[in-house]
């Protein structure tokens, strides 16, 4: 009896507790993560890959053989043609050595001297005898027709000053673009074009760079000047729209900086300031440089926020310009080749760099100085507004993939002013920790100011060295909050480096008070996530550069 009493008790002891959990209501499913919309493929990228050739040795063009301007493009177009599946050409340029001599010493990439005749030669025995003819004297547009024409139908552009040299070569013309204007070479030719980017460039003065790589891409070249021409103002509008959205525009701007990167905003292309660039069919060659991955080693320290300190953080802007990576920052005693200081250090860092110059970002990287740091030039993969920007979700996918492949967590952002809307999409991103906003006058009117999304901060630039009295500004830091629970114990700093440079820094730095404490991007972030309170505080402008 006592069995039966027991299973009994226990077969109701179990009724019971499972009367009870069918009366339970299930765990509620998990929020879905917003950024799973925007979220891109881990192979993504928005840029074109060239392949080096098997044996990994380049023949040097324009180094001892002194070449006219038309033979630069004929050249830059043989270059970039052969890229597309086995580069062997490379433009020698100025300080371009400096990127000869790391390509041999980790890359194991040789280089021979070529001429120009030997070039011509090598390319109409693999892709034939024809040249599209342009007169950059009385149409200088049609250099850009003849670029365009060249990476569509594999043609050689050849300027009517060339035309009799290359035809005593056995050359014949297949194209005739010398009255063409960009606007009629786009409507015979853009079905034969790929619109995942724009090549928007000057067909006058420094036109002999950035021609490589769109013509191996096949990218429409354009150079809309004159806006008062309704025709050119329509073709730039319709190029713009008929180009992929969230997709690059290589080169500059025709006019104005501020009113042509809106307008590309406007339809949702960002920047990538580009227009002295050369052998970047060469730089895109990822097969040349192997498996590249990128780590900062010193953008985070164990630094605790202190009552009675001032928290600072100082980073040059203009790291988005891709030529200036190519050319001279990594190099120049001004900026990253300077003797440095006992401070951290911040420099933008263009991630784009990841695909259109791996080599390049090695070196940088490779080189850090141990007080530097980088962090994500504006507005993030390329340079647009974020207002503006239609397909802002496909941006920021692609930046959370950029911000990883360069081991970035803090991202400048230059727009009009603060948006609701963009702090909440950037705050989105999983790889970003926080923000720095660049706007109004010398990207300083946000004096400091400090807005949330997601719990993570998008701070203002407090001071700029900017043409700037540097006595002065110290004095001003100097005398800050020192308060590390308000937003007023914080300072970001901007670094100008087209009017001021790295010794300015290090001035400005000596001057500095003890309580004043420089850190990087990274651990400001972090300073001011764990300490200030998350409510937006938008605090008053004063143009200090009046006093300056």
């Amino acid at each position: 009896m006592k069995k039966y009493a027991l299973l009994t008790a226990v077969l109701l002891v179990l009724s019971v507790l499972l009367t009870f959990a069918a009366c339970t209501p299930p765990e509620p499913a998990p929020e879905p993560d917003p950024f799973e919309q925007y979220r891109k493929a881990d192979d993504f990228t928005y840029y074109r890959e060239m392949k080096m050739n098997a044996d990994k040795k380049l023949y040097v063009f324009g180094k001892s053989e002194n070449l006219t301007g038309p033979q630069k493009i004929a050249a830059e177009a043989v270059q970039g043609i052969f890229a597309r599946t086995n580069a062997k050409y490379y433009y020698y340029r100025n300080n371009y050595t400096v990127w000869t001599d790391d390509m041999t010493a980790n890359y194991g990439i040789t280089f021979e001297e070529v001429t120009f005749a030997e070039m011509l030669a090598d390319y109409k025995n693999v892709y034939g005898d024809k040249y599209v003819l342009y007169d950059g004297v009385n149409n200088p547009q049609s250099l850009n027709c003849a670029s365009t024409i060249a990476g569509a139908e594999d043609m050689l552009p050849v300027d009517v000053q060339l035309e009799e040299c290359v035809r005593s070569l056995g050359f014949t013309m297949g194209e005739d673009a010398t009255t063409m204007t960009e606007a009629k070479c786009f409507k015979k030719y853009k079905d034969k074009l790929n619109n995942d980017a724009l090549v928007q460039i000057n067909y006058g003065g420094f036109n002999d760079q950035m021609r490589d790589y769109g013509i191996a891409c096949k990218y429409l070249f354009l150079w809309p000047k004159d806006m008062e021409d309704q025709d050119i103002v329509k073709f730039r509008a319709e190029a713009l729209a008929w180009a992929k959205d969230d997709s690059p525009v290589f080169g500059w701007v025709p006019n104005d900086e501020t009113i042509d990167v809106s307008i590309a905003s406007n339809y949702s292309k960002y920047t990538l300031a580009s227009d002295y660039c050369t052998n970047m069919s060469v730089f895109t060659c990822k097969n040349a440089f192997g498996d590249l991955t990128f780590r900062q080693n010193h953008k985070t320290t164990d630094v605790v926020a202190e009552k009675g300190k001032h928290y600072v953080c100082i980073m040059m802007s203009d790291g988005d310009n891709v030529q200036t990576w190519y050319n001279n920052f990594a190099t120049n005693s001004k900026y990253l080749g300077a003797e440095r200081g006992e401070f951290a250090m911040g420099w933008s860092m263009q991630p784009s760099l990841t695909d259109l110059a791996p080599n390049i970002m090695n070196y940088v990287y490779s080189r850090a100085d141990k007080n530097d740091y980088y962090v994500c030039s504006v507005s993030g993969q390329g340079y647009m507004n974020p207002q503006n920007y239609g397909a802002l979700g496909s941006f920021i996918g692609g930046l959370d993939l950029y911000m990883k492949r360069a081991d970035l967590s803090v991202v400048q952002i230059l727009d009009a002013g603060p948006s609701k809307n963009v702090i909440d999409m950037y705050s989105l991103v999983p790889s970003l920790s926080g923000g720095i906003y660049c706007y109004g006058m010398k990207y300083a009117e946000g004096a400091g100011s400090v807005y949330w999304a997601n719990n993570k901060p998008f701070v203002s630039i407090r001071e700029t060295l900017w043409s700037a009295n540097v006595e002065a500004m110290a004095a001003r830091i100097n005398g800050y909050d020192t308060d590390p629970t308000s937003i007023t114990g914080y300072t970001a700093i901007n670094l100008h480096p087209w009017s001021m440079d790295y010794n300015d820094v290090k001035q400005l730095v000596s001057l500095l008070d003890e309580h004043v404490v420089v850190v990087t991007a990274d651990d400001f972030i972090r300073l001011v996530t764990r300490n200030v309170p998350h409510t937006d505080v938008t605090l008053p402008y004063t143009d200090y550069s009046v006093a300056a």
